[in-house]
């Protein structure tokens, strides 16, 4: 079985910034062999632009001498974004927009009811997508560890990961549990670091979107 692990690496609390556990957290997990990826939850009611918020991202985790190849949206939880779909879209614009200028690929962490929500439902071709669906926390809550769930939604032809569990003990440790496709996980597999001290994040392949999200 492979093994990941995923990390916060912008922090939501007041205006946004950048969590500083992040480095730590991700050269202790590839010295330990596993995969990491990490994701953004953006704050759509910070004076900072979505660029700049993502710029404080991607120079924190430079700083530390990680390789940035994704970073995941959490696009999630629509009682803690706007009520107006369009300056929801406009800061993941932003968002997209800083990353593609660095070369990093942005996927986005949702499901089709958040998704609807928040965006009403806007796409961008070529998108990766980590979908959850759960019936609780807990293993009680488990859905089986397959796609056969899998409705597409904003363009969203077929997902990269899905997470099946939510906070649940293992061996003391509170987790999530994720399946994800075998095309996807070989990237993953032959991840290493491009040169002595640096690691790499965001392995699930995909390449940076060249399209904004947008709303038929």
């Amino acid at each position: 079985m492979i093994k990941h692990q995923t990390f916060r690496a912008y922090d939501p609390a007041g205006s946004g910034r950048f969590d500083v556990n992040a480095v730590n957290n991700i050269r202790n997990a590839n010295k330990a062999g596993l995969g990491t990826e990490v994701f953004m939850t953006p704050q759509i009611r910070s004076s900072k632009r979505g660029s700049l918020q993502f710029r404080e991202l991607y120079d924190g985790l430079r700083r530390g001498n990680i390789v940035v190849r994704t970073v995941w949206l959490q696009v999630t939880s629509p009682v803690n974004w706007g009520a107006n779909n369009q300056a929801n879209i406009y800061l993941l614009n932003d968002i997209i927009s800083a990353a593609k200028s660095v070369g990093v690929t942005i996927g986005f962490y949702t499901n089709i009811y958040d998704w609807q929500q928040i965006t009403k439902g806007a796409w961008v071709e070529g998108a990766m997508l980590w979908y959850w669906n759960v019936n609780g926390g807990g293993l009680q809550g488990e859905t089986p560890a397959n796609f056969n769930d899998f409705r597409p939604f904003g363009r969203f032809t077929k997902p990269t990961v899905k997470q099946f569990g939510q906070v649940e003990n293992v061996c003391g440790v509170t987790v999530n549990r994720d399946v994800y496709t075998l095309t996807r996980s070989k990237p993953f597999l032959a991840a290493s670091s491009q040169k002595d001290g640096e690691f790499v994040v965001g392995n699930f392949g995909g390449e940076p979107l060249t399209d904004l999200l947008k709303i038929e």
